[in-house]
């Protein structure tokens, strides 16, 4: 079984860590409420599960300050930001929660941190 989730492309500081995923799909959408940024290049991926121990530390340093990716798998879940990571299931709703206040607190919208669909819809 493979992780699922979606990379935006212009959080990106080293373009370099999209050569560790499989790319499923490429679609241009705004991020909730901030359409002043303009479209974006968001990548729907694939990662297999032998890899994602070295992929996680290199997506810990390659997505800028202020940003975040996912990845899924079952109903499992990794929130990666700069320089911190957070793993949980959809059961584990202090974890979950504890994502949310990190990723508020480098100012992240709050509509933009749905986990809870995220998890079951990975590529949303």
């Amino acid at each position: 079984m493979v992780w699922k989730g979606v990379i935006i492309e212009e959080s990106l500081g080293d373009k370099k860590l999209l050569d560790l995923v499989k790319i499923i799909n490429t679609y241009k959408n705004t991020l909730e409420n901030e359409e002043e940024k303009g479209f974006l290049h968001f990548h729907k991926i694939e990662l297999e599960d032998s890899r994602k121990d070295k992929f996680i530390p290199r997506a810990k340093q390659a997505i800028k300050q202020g940003w975040y990716m996912h990845i899924c798998k079952g109903n499992k879940m990794a929130v990666i930001f700069r320089n911190r990571i957070f793993e949980f299931t959809d059961k584990e709703k202090t974890k979950i929660n504890q994502a949310r206040k990190y990723g508020l607190s480098v100012g992240i919208k709050r509509e933009q941190m749905n986990f809870e669909n995220l998890i079951k819809n990975p590529h949303d």
